[in-house]
């Protein structure tokens, strides 16, 4: 066979291309699963010889009998941050050829349980999982304990501490917006999360934070911390994970308060603080500056367009996609937790005191 020193990044989709065939056609023959005709076999094989294309590490894994199928286990696929990552985790899964069976738990403990042991009678070869917080499956330890490859995704939770992770780097994304705010002169920055109680435990860096919004609201805190900038828990605002709920907190929380800027630490929250500021009637950026988590649509299409704290959705179902096809590959090996920046995209919502 041709060799090329690219062939790690030799795809389905160009053998594809090169054998003028469909995408599906070429993942059913490269991953000798399903039916194509002789001459569509032949053409696909010799445009994979031709590209010096071989499977990735998970397809190579996928031995004769197996389900050639992973499971993902997340709790709200309506969430755009949700949808837009398993795209990313299915798109990379296709490229070897597999499949991806997607279970939503509704953040349910019972549903996430009986929802592993059924992927488990389907025998598939591994799964990503974004448990229920904060107490951890049983289920999922004990499927992990039994050989099954399995990724956690964007949290942890009590009992899976030793299954590895690929998630954003929370607390590094909320410094991020935090200090853009300390850096235009704020220094009353209030916070709308869901973790006020937890700030006492946050403050000690040795005191474990494993569910998303307390890394992000510990992020926030250590940036306070640097500035030497004093804690005032008044700034610290306690939302409910839902938009309508969150705008109410917010302009309650607001009031009476002298904040010169206000971050929001998840999407729900940061549409729900949107609209308490519409409702109170306060101007951005001129009477409060506004950072918002992840780049929604919506936020551009308002005036002022909102200044956001964006993640790499699909980056982070790749990485998924990666660090399982190396569990399956090589199960033996232990592998690290894979955390990905996100990234401040500076628009209108934010201005200089």
């Amino acid at each position: 066979m041709m060799t090329n020193s690219k062939s790690d990044s030799v795809t389905v989709a160009d053998v594809a291309r090169a054998a003028e065939v469909s995408k599906s056609t070429a993942a059913r023959v490269l991953g000798n699963r399903g039916s194509a005709s002789p001459a569509a076999r032949n053409k696909v094989l010799a445009a994979a010889e031709r590209l010096g294309y071989y499977p990735n590490a998970l397809a190579r894994a996928m031995s004769e009998g197996r389900a050639h199928t992973i499971g993902a286990v997340i709790p709200d696929i309506s969430s755009p941050f949700f949808s837009s990552v398993v795209r990313g985790l299915t798109d990379r899964i296709r490229e070897a050829g597999l499949e991806v069976l997607i279970i939503n738990t509704d953040n349910d403990a019972e549903i996430e349980a009986h929802s592993l042991e059924m992927l488990a009678t389907k025998r598939v070869d591994g799964l990503v999982l974004a448990p229920v917080i904060p107490h951890g499956s049983g289920m999922a330890r004990l499927l992990a304990q039994r050989g099954l490859p399995i990724v956690l995704f964007d949290r942890r939770s009590e009992g899976l501490q030793d299954l590895p992770l690929v998630a954003l780097n929370h607390e590094h994304a909320a410094q991020l917006a935090t200090q853009h705010l300390i850096d235009l002169g704020h220094r009353r920055i209030a916070v709308a999360t869901q973790v006020p109680s937890w700030v006492g435990r946050l403050l000690d860096p040795a005191q474990p934070a494993e569910r998303p919004s307390a890394q992000r609201l510990r992020g926030y805190l250590s940036a306070l911390h640097q500035a030497d900038i004093p804690i005032d828990m008044r700034l610290i605002i306690n939302t409910p994970y839902d938009h309508m709920g969150a705008a109410d907190a917010v302009m309650h929380g607001l009031a009476g308060l002298d904040a010169t800027a206000l971050i929001a630490t998840d999407s729900v929250v940061t549409h729900g603080a949107f609209l308490a500021l519409q409702r109170l009637g306060i101007g951005m950026p001129d009477e409060l500056s506004f950072v918002g988590f992840d780049d929604q649509d919506w936020t551009t299409l308002v005036s002022p367009q909102i200044t956001v704290l964006t993640q790499p959705l699909r980056g982070l179902g790749v990485a998924a996609a990666d660090l399982l096809s190396r569990r399956i590959a090589q199960p033996d090996e232990p592998q690290a937790d894979v955390l990905l920046h996100g990234e401040l995209l500076i628009r209108q919502s934010t201005r200089r005191v």
